[in-house]
């Protein structure tokens, strides 16, 4: 199967409206302090749904949030632009394996690359139901994954339900 490198979208309204794209960086791509974010995360995942639902699943237990209602996932996939593996999250080995970064060089090109991901948005997005997210968790739970049993027990995945 293909890889493709998948960003998931901090706010599914923020791509949904056609917001202007210093909008866009200001909510999707920004550090912590504020700055820009020129070296925003994305993954090399094959772009089956059961792979976009593990990686999600993983992404969010790791950042410890609630999944939304619908996750959104965009193909950040263009050979023109250079990524580099970078170690992800060490609670889950997938997702520590396919972490990358897309380095860019200011914020002329961030502006560019979100252009990029608004183009095309029924070629380049998926969607991510909460249900399938917490199907995923359970079934990991059920089959007594380490990865999983390491994380349910923090109280920030309480609203996840999984226990």
């Amino acid at each position: 199967m293909t890889k493709r490198l998948i960003r998931f979208a901090k706010r599914l309204a923020a791509w949904e409206a056609d917001h202007p794209i210093e909008e866009l960086q200001r909510i999707e791509f920004r550090n912590r302090d504020g700055s820009p974010d020129l070296r925003p995360s994305v993954y090399e995942l094959d772009v089956s749904h059961p792979a976009l639902v593990q990686a999600y699943a993983e992404h969010a237990a790791a950042a410890e949030i609630d999944p939304p209602t619908t996750a959104l996932a965009i193909d950040a996939s263009n050979p023109a632009r250079t990524s580099v593996p970078t170690p992800g999250s060490a609670k889950f080995s997938f997702i520590m394996e396919a972490h990358r970064e897309v380095l860019l060089k200011d914020v002329d090109d961030l502006h560019a690359f979100i252009l990029e991901l608004s183009q095309d948005p029924s070629e380049r997005r998926s969607t991510i139901r909460k249900a399938e997210i917490l199907a995923y968790a359970r079934a990991r739970l059920e089959a007594g994954d380490p990865e999983w049993d390491a994380v349910s027990t923090s109280p920030k995945l309480k609203k996840w339900k999984l226990k």
